[in-house]
This record gives structure tokens, C-alpha cells and sequence, in this order.
């Protein structure tokens, strides 16, 4: 039996870092709002930065849905975009806090290191880097370290022109910082709760030939506990990116970013919610059953490369080529199993070892420029694509004898737990392969001056491959089991069409198909069917104060067969190569809702946005479904700065409401410790709302601090509700103190 961990050793601290390297003369840097680009790399800035508008609350321009060059107004879809100046205002370190903020989707968290982003009633599996796919998979995805992003878009509804098979949900689509043509640096310390220490540091501009040659560097280190026992986070994030002018009409970029969110302490489900005795057992937030030891880390490296050759008269080539590697290899040891009894007993863990190396590689280029046609100016994009994903899972087994399993007394319990006896081999388990590729066209047709029409097609294929390995006792190759799935190739259309009701405001409507392949097995491990479907959607937009605050309202309806969602009725990891079972919604779900949403800049001083999302799903017997996303949700953030003290205080915070969720359960009955019967039951998370604040004051040109307290009430509120028989506390009052400083 292998022995008990040694006590985990102790963490050096961030802050006598910061102190120590000040001193020294290295003070970490980062960069300050980009300066304007000059007329040779107008356009890459345009890509990146979309908006003219560094300190505002939303962009002019996003190509996320379209990759054609349209307003927000003129985009017909709902686009949400969280800015950098609001992604800072907000303390939004973390993917998963940024999408708690914006409007129409819910974050539902099944426990510590498996986040999903629920958009329109079902979860967004399309993600982007700088408009090109992120392909890998799994229910185990990288919670992203914002502080490599300029800015954060979000696309609500089917994405076929640009993601593929249009995905009946969303897109995210994450876009990177840029050079900028003056030395500009900055940097940020923060403090706060649960041990909470990170620093940021940021420094770019021209490096070689008179600026023709540019660069930016960005890190972050952060460590810190958590409010849940023995689980603790240690991330390093670093980014690097250089872009030459090649030329008058060419620009190269090349540039590598990586991103290590180590924690250990990691839960693997839920917090048993019903005791043995059938009555709530109201375990408190701090609860965690875990072992101290028990990670699932996630490393991942991206290089990727860009060449845009002016072709004249407005038109653009575009090449984009990414390279990313994704690594796991963890043991995890979680109590959630079972009902606690009064004496500490009745819970046992789930136990299980994951790795897998993937690698994924995936390249874009595509020709945009204006057109004339009948008298009028329109605009066209055409390209090609492919993504290709190739993982691989070492062999490994693992055993354990005895009470390894149990927890001893929930009351008292220390994550102290022997590690995993895991035996690594020197072979392969299995290997798997996603491979997409497509070709699209989109093109924006002014077909009068207040008419605006938007197509496009998008014919793609999709195909996965599998190879399970079996091999003898001395590692010798014995069998090989081959699967996979590849349906015919797909044909996606998008029609939208705007019309301009006056200067400010205009009116559209959206369509496009669903056709959706997944990468998800049933319990049988048989690849689920397709989702297809449709979507529509219509409405108003918005452009205010010449640009600097978007305001829109939408209703949207569609259709949706053979939907994915996870199989809580096998265990977590199911599956041979330890990955969730998954099932089908079925045939006819129907979704249908409405939105309203405004994002900007009310004056110089005064940034908003905020949103209401309501939203249903039902099957054809009008059952609701995904009942543990909540049918409305309402998000509103501001800041301020009030004109005193010379201009250098602000002020700010936001609430966020949702209505209730709510998922059926098992629990004990009266009898149950005598019987062993259980019952059907509810578990319940009635309507809640968050408060959060922030305040901030510039002490000289170069140097502020900023106060961020989120959930200021300290509300006790579960974030989900029946998985597994039990609930995922959400957050308790969180206090954040941050030093800035830029150049």
C-alpha cells in the first residue's frame, strides 16, 4: 500500500515576489491601452481591436459571426462583447467568470474543473482564437486566463458560416492583444481572499526597423486556496506575439501562448445534498471530499501564425495556421457518493486516473474585399478550412483493496488519502481523431440604401476515427478495435436580412440550418446522431452616440432533434477510456425566447451593459427540458467616474438574477437505514440575485488601485441542483484589492 502524502510543501509568496523584484529595479510590466495602428497595419488592428473605443463598454465592428467586416447593428444575430476595459472593471480573471456576465447564457458547473456555457437552453461547444476553431474536446475544458485577451465575443445562435456545422447555441470567440506601435507597459498585483495572490505583467511596442517590426509579452502567475476545503489553484500563463510589416501591403504575425491552470484538491461531482436519514443533510460551502492530492491538470501550448497580403482596391488574402498541444494526466479521489450519516459514515468516493495528449492543428484562408454590382457597393469573403485532432491515451491501470474508498467520518475530514496506485505502461490505450474540413462563402449585399441582406453557405465534412489497443502482459501488441463515424458531407446555408428604419435603428431577421455532428458517446460507447434542426431569429438594433452604445432586442425559435446531454444514470466516466456517457434529448425540442441587451458608453464617464434573457425548452410533449438552466436570467454592470477629485475616482458593480432550476433526485426514505428504500424527490434552487461592487482611484497618471467585492450580500445559493443527488455551492462573498500600474 502506498504511503499517505507528505504535507504539500509550502508556496513562496506573490506579494513578497512583487516586493523583492520591485526593489530590484524589475518591477513586473504590462501593457496600456493600445496606441493607434499606422496605415500599414490598419487592418490587423481593425481584426482585433474592432471598435476605436479603448475605454467603452462594446466595439463597432465584430466578425464573429459572419467574418464579414459589419456593426453590431448591421450584424444579424445577438453579439455580446466584453471589452478589456470591462473585462479590468469587473476583476473577470477566468473564462468562466467572464460568461457569468453576459447576457443569455448560464454557467453550469458540475463540479471544480468541468464548466459549461448553456446559451439558448443548451450548451456552447464552439470555440474560437482569434476567429479560428478550438477543437478540443471532452467534458474536461481549459478554464481560460483572460489576461491574454483584448476582448471577449459571444455569438447567440447557430454559427454554420463560420464554426462548421452551425452549433444551435453559440459561439465564443476569444481574441488576442496586439502590438502596438509605442512602448507601453504595465503592470497589476492583486490580493485577496482565501489566499488569493496573483500577478499580471504586460510590455510591447516596436522592437526593429523603425517600427516596421512590433512585439507584446504578457504573463500572469496567480496562486490561491479556495473557500472549499483543500482545494488549491497554481496558474502560469504566458503569451508572446511579433508582427512585421513585410512590406507596404504585407503583415506576418507569429506568436505562442501557454496556459497551466495546476489544481489539486478537485471535486468530481457534486456535495451529497439528501442525509441517510431522508432529510437534507446541509452540508456546509466549505465541504470537499476530496483527497489533497487529487488533480486533473491541464497543459496546454498554442503556436499560430498569420500573413495578410493587401491584393488592392480594398481586397485581402488571409492566411492563419494554429498549433496547439493539450496534456492531462491526473488521479482523482472525491467523496460524493452515497448519503452521510450521523456518524460521519455512509459516503464513499468516486476513484478514477485520466491522460490523454492531444494535438490539434487547424488552418484558415480565406479572400475578402467590395464588389460593385446593379450601382451598389457590397462586400464578399471566401475561404477554406480544415481542423484535425489527434488524441492519445496512455495505458494505465489501477487497483485498490479494502475501505480505500470510503469516506471514514465526513465531519472531520482532511483529504488525507494514500495516493492512487496507478501503474503507467509504456503503450497506447487508444487513439482518436476529429478531422473537419469546409468551404464557405459569405457576402453582404446592399441591395437599396436602407436594405442590407447577409448570406452565405458554408459545405463541410466531419469525420472521428478511434483505435482501442489491447495488449498482453509483456506490452505486446494483441488487438486492435476500430471505430468511428462520418456522416455525409453537409451543406449549411445563413440568410440575414437588416433594414434601416431610421439613422439610428434598424430591423432584421435571421435564418439558418442546424446540422450539428458530435463527438459524444452513449453509455453502449455509440456515437450519438447528429443534432439538426433550425433557428430563427428577428429584431432591433441600435447604434447610439455615434457608435458608443449598442442596444438591441430579439425573439428567436428553433428546432432541435438528437441533442446531447450528460447520462447521470451511469456513473461519471463510464466509458472504457474514461470519459461521461452522454444521451439524446430526442426528436422534436423545441426552444424559443427573447432578449434585450445594451452595451456602451452613456457618456464620456458612464459605461453599461446589461441584458434580460428569457428562454424555454420543451420536447414534443412539451415537457420542459434542461430544467437545471434557469428560463430567465438578467445581467446588468456599470462603472462611473462621478468628476471629483479630479477626475480619478470610479465607481461601479453589477447585479446578476436568474429564476429558479430545479432536477429530480434520489433519496433516502424514512426507513432507508433499516430498508435501504429510496424515493423520488426535487432538489431545488428557488430564484436568487448577486450584488457586486467596485471602486477605484488613480493616484497619479501611472498608478491606481481598485477594490472588487463580489456577492456583497453573501448569498447561499447552489449553482447546480441534482447531479448526482446532489448541489455545487456557488461562490461566498469574494474581496479583491488590485495595484496597477502602466506607462
Amino acid at each position: 500500500m502506498s504511503a499517505a502524502p507528505a504535507s504539500p510543501p509550502s508556496r513562496p509568496s506573490l506579494l513578497a515576489l512583487a516586493l523583492l523584484a520591485a526593489l530590484a529595479g524589475h518591477a513586473p510590466m504590462a501593457l496600456a491601452d493600445a496606441a493607434p495602428a499606422d496605415a500599414t497595419t490598419l487592418d490587423t488592428v481593425k481584426v482585433t481591436a474592432d471598435g476605436d473605443i479603448p475605454t467603452s463598454y462594446t466595439v463597432k465592428q465584430a466578425r464573429t459571426a459572419t467574418k464579414l467586416d459589419l456593426s453590431l447593428r448591421h450584424t444579424p444575430q445577438s453579439v455580446t462583447v466584453v471589452t478589456r476595459q470591462r473585462l479590468d472593471d469587473m476583476g473577470l480573471y477566468a473564462l468562466s467568470d467572464v460568461m457569468g456576465q453576459v447576457t443569455g447564457v448560464h454557467v453550469s458547473v458540475t463540479d471544480s474543473e468541468r464548466i459549461s456555457y448553456i446559451s439558448r437552453g443548451y450548451a456552447i461547444n464552439n470555440f474560437q482564437i482569434d476567429g479560428m476553431l478550438n477543437t478540443f474536446g471532452g467534458s474536461l475544458k481549459t478554464n481560460t486566463d483572460s489576461v491574454i485577451y483584448e476582448r471577449i465575443d459571444v455569438v447567440r445562435g447557430a454559427t454554420g458560416l463560420t464554426t462548421g456545422a452551425g452549433d444551435p447555441s453559440g459561439t465564443i470567440n476569444m481574441v488576442r492583444k496586439r502590438p502596438t506601435t509605442d512602448v507601453a507597459m504595465s503592470a497589476g498585483l492583486t490580493v485577496g481572499r482565501w489566499g488569493n495572490q496573483r500577478l499580471e505583467a504586460d510590455i510591447g511596442g516596436p522592437i526593429a526597423l523603425e517600427g516596421r517590426v512590433r512585439a507584446r509579452f504578457v504573463a500572469a502567475k496567480q496562486q490561491s486556496d479556495s473557500f472549499r476545503d483543500v482545494y488549491a489553484l497554481d496558474k502560469d500563463v504566458f503569451y508572446g506575439i511579433v508582427q512585421a510589416d513585410l512590406g507596404d501591403r504585407t503583415l506576418l504575425e507569429v506568436g505562442y501562448d501557454y496556459q497551466s491552470p495546476r489544481t489539486t484538491g478537485v471535486t468530481w461531482g457534486v456535495v451529497p445534498y439528501w442525509g441517510a436519514d431522508g432529510k437534507p443533510a446541509n452540508l456546509p460551502r466549505s465541504t470537499n471530499l476530496s483527497a489533497t492530492w487529487s488533480s486533473w491538470p491541464i497543459v496546454e501550448k498554442t503556436t499560430f501564425a498569420r500573413l495578410e497580403q493587401q491584393l488592392g482596391n480594398g481586397w485581402s488574402l488571409k492566411a492563419a495556421a494554429t498549433q496547439a498541444k493539450r496534456d492531462t494526466d491526473g488521479d482523482v479521489w472525491y467523496g460524493a457518493s452515497g448519503y452521510p450519516r450521523a456518524d460521519g459514515t455512509g459516503v464513499s468516493g468516486f476513484i478514477s486516473h485520466f491522460a490523454e495528449r492531444s494535438r490539434m492543428n487547424v488552418f484558415d484562408l480565406n479572400a475578402s474585399g467590395p464588389f460593385q454590382l446593379f450601382g451598389r457597393e457590397h462586400e464578399l469573403v471566401v475561404g477554406i478550412g480544415q481542423s484535425v485532432r489527434k488524441g492519445e491515451v496512455p495505458a494505465a491501470d489501477y487497483d485498490y483493496t479494502g475501505a480505500y474508498d470510503q469516506v471514514p467520518d465526513w465531519r472531520h475530514w482532511t483529504g488525507d488519502v494514500a495516493p492512487l496506485p496507478v501503474t503507467r505502461y509504456d503503450w497506447l490505450s487508444s487513439e482518436n481523431e476529429l478531422k473537419q474540413k469546409a468551404a464557405y462563402l459569405a457576402a453582404r449585399l446592399q441591395l437599396a440604401d436602407p436594405l442590407l441582406a447577409v448570406v452565405g453557405a458554408r459545405y463541410g465534412s466531419w469525420e472521428t476515427r478511434t483505435w482501442a489497443y489491447t495488449h498482453d502482459e509483456a506490452g505486446r501488441l494483441t488487438g486492435t478495435t476500430r471505430g468511428g463515424y462520418k456522416p455525409d458531407d453537409s451543406l449549411t446555408p445563413y440568410l440575414g436580412v437588416i433594414y434601416d428604419v431610421s439613422r439610428d435603428l434598424s430591423a432584421y431577421v435571421s435564418y439558418t440550418d442546424i446540422f450539428q455532428p458530435q463527438n459524444y458517446r452513449d453509455r453502449n460507447n455509440s456515437y450519438l446522431e447528429p443534432v439538426v434542426g433550425d433557428m430563427w431569429e428577428a429584431g432591433l438594433k441600435g447604434e447610439f452616440f455615434g457608435g458608443r452604445l449598442n442596444a438591441s432586442a430579439a425573439v428567436f425559435k428553433g428546432e432541435k432533434d438528437n441533442v446531447a446531454e450528460v447520462d447521470d444514470s451511469v456513473p461519471p466516466g463510464a466509458l472504457p477510456d474514461g470519459t461521461d456517457a452522454y444521451r439524446s434529448t430526442g426528436k422534436g425540442n423545441k426552444v424559443k425566447g427573447w432578449e434585450l441587451e445594451t452595451q456602451g458608453s452613456i457618456t464620456e464617464t458612464w459605461n453599461i451593459s446589461g441584458g434580460f434573457a428569457h428562454t424555454t425548452v420543451r420536447n414534443q410533449a412539451g415537457v420542459a427540458q434542461n430544467t437545471t438552466n434557469p428560463v430567465d436570467t438578467f445581467r446588468l454592470n456599470t462603472s462611473w467616474r462621478p468628476g471629483v477629485a479630479g477626475n480619478r475616482l470610479s465607481l461601479g458593480g453589477g447585479v446578476t438574477w436568474q429564476s429558479r432550476i430545479y432536477r429530480n433526485s434520489t433519496k433516502p426514505r424514512a426507513d432507508y437505514l433499516t430498508s435501504g428504500r429510496t424515493e423520488s424527490a426535487l432538489i431545488t434552487q428557488d430564484a436568487f440575485y448577486l450584488v457586486n461592487v467596485f471602486a477605484g482611484y488613480r493616484f497619479t497618471p501611472n498608478f491606481s488601485a481598485q477594490l472588487n467585492i463580489n456577492n456583497l450580500l453573501d448569498k447561499k445559493y447552489y449553482s447546480n441542483v441534482g447531479f448526482y443527488n446532489g448541489v455545487y455551492w456557488g461562490e461566498p462573498r469574494n474581496v479583491m484589492a488590485t495595484l496597477r500600474w502602466t506607462l
